[in-house]
């Protein structure tokens, strides 16, 4: 990195309100209007929260999630005011902890996602799908359009329990689901910033007003998870995965309660929603360019090999389209200088991986679905131009999961059902804290021929 000091292209004051209101309003348009007016890094001044500069070249990605890491914390990002009810679910598990503490964390969970651990998990997969499978082929008898993003959110929920809890307790799913989603919907930071202006717009009349709708969805989910971890210290069950890990370790003194509440929360939050979300959208991209599907179909019928190359393409594409994470928020710790721009300490530095991928420098028609995007000449070079799952040592400690999830799932759907959009409109993307449709994804399925 050059140490030469450049100027970031700041945003004035006069485009303030229009980009501040965006990022709240909508901020995956409000980002890429930035970078494509400003360039791949501009900075904005807000009050409360400070400078915020935004990153959107591969060699900026490279230097803080790789490069000088250790910098950038993610737990102070989190800390800011807009993201406060994710603090309250998250505590000190593995996506908020940094330093010493996420490397102990790490280094405890990341035996659950070597490569023997994560085929343990086929039977439950397997048995989920024959459930799911033979409920659609009765369905689709009455009513041939089904609600693909609902159902696939349940059946990654119970994947996800099942094999990190316990294979065979009567968990709630249903209710589970309803109140991750509510939380998912109340905590974004357009509604917490319009919760924050009311309590300001009424402070001077001397009404005190706080915005609890997240805290509701917690209380129900809290008492949940605490139930549920005193079920598994008197030994109510067999536990899976995390609980039989963290178990272990709760017995040799290595870890707490509250411990073990904040991962399994923290798995709660990332260890399904966002491959569910990657299936539901490879699904739909599938549905909308019939001839990948039939590619698809072609090579998966020789269920012997597990070398489904057009899929994997056709997943990659939709990740770098739709990517669950859309952002990567950091927070220097000490002053910096990227490409000769000096980064302050407590900058908020701010990632796009939506903006990102759709660089119109390293994509071409970034906005189209192109599977062609991930043949091996044109992907080379690419791997700091698309981070779906982060990059440097704090990826996403389950990519190599949910790769072998939706490398096993979509292939079985396909060899069941045929898939195909229910109109000709895209689905608007909702950026809330996870990656979702305005509406949630419907597709017309019918058996395959």
């Amino acid at each position: 990195m050059s140490t030469t000091d450049k100027q970031i292209p700041a945003i004035t004051s006069t485009k303030l309100f229009k980009y501040g209101f965006g990022l709240v309003n909508n901020p995956l348009k409000a980002i890429s209007d930035i970078v494509d007016a400003y360039g791949d890094i501009a900075s904005l001044k807000i009050s409360k929260i400070g400078s915020i500069v935004f990153l959107n070249h591969p060699d900026y990605v490279k230097h803080v999630l790789k490069d000088n890491q250790d910098n950038y914390s993610r737990r102070k990002a989190v800390k800011q005011p807009s993201f406060s009810a994710l603090q309250d679910l998250l505590g000190n598990g593995i996506f908020m902890s940094d330093g010493a503490q996420w490397e102990q964390q790490h280094t405890m969970l990341r035996n659950l996602f070597s490569p023997t651990s994560i085929a343990s998990t086929l039977p439950i997969i397997d048995e989920e799908l024959t459930l799911l499978t033979k409920r659609w082929q009765t369905q689709i008898t009455k009513k041939p359009i089904i609600d693909v993003e609902q159902e696939l959110h349940l059946l990654m929920l119970r994947i996800m329990l099942r094999t990190h809890v316990c294979s065979n307790f009567l968990f709630p799913f249903s209710d589970i689901l309803a109140t991750l989603k509510n939380f998912m919907n109340v905590s974004n930071s357009k509604k917490i910033f319009l919760a924050q202006l009311k309590a300001f717009v009424l402070k001077p009349l001397g009404i005190k007003y706080h915005y609890n709708k997240p805290q509701q969805s917690l209380k129900w989910l809290m008492a949940f998870v605490d139930e549920l971890i005193e079920a598994l210290l008197q030994r109510a069950f067999i536990p899976n995965g995390l609980f039989a890990t963290m178990l272990v370790d709760y017995n040799n003194g290595k870890v707490c309660k509250q411990d073990i509440k904040d991962q399994l929360l923290n798995f709660l939050f990332a260890g399904f929603d966002t491959t569910s979300t990657g299936i539901t959208f490879t699904l739909y991209n599938l549905a909308a360019h019939q001839p990948i599907q039939q590619l698809v179909k072609n090579e998966i019928v020789d269920t012997a090999t597990k070398q489904f190359p057009v899929l994997e393409k056709a997943i990659k594409e939709t990740l770098r389209l739709y990517p669950p994470v859309w952002s990567y928020a950091r927070e220097a710790i000490a002053n910096d200088v990227i490409d000769g721009y000096c980064i302050p300490a407590k900058t908020l530095v701010l990632i796009s991986s939506y903006a990102l991928h759709r660089h119109k420098n390293f994509w071409q028609n970034a906005n189209e679905f192109n599977i062609d995007n991930f043949e091996k000449e044109n992907f080379k070079g690419k791997n700091f131009v698309y981070i779906p799952f982060g990059q440097g040592k704090r990826m996403c400690i389950g990519r190599a999961l949910a790769d072998y999830q939706m490398m096993t799932i979509v292939p079985h759907l396909l060899r069941v059902f045929h898939f195909a959009t229910v109109d000709d409109k895209k689905p608007i993307i909702n950026p809330n804290i996870i990656i979702k449709a305005t509406k949630s994804i419907k597709l017309r399925v019918s058996l395959a021929s």
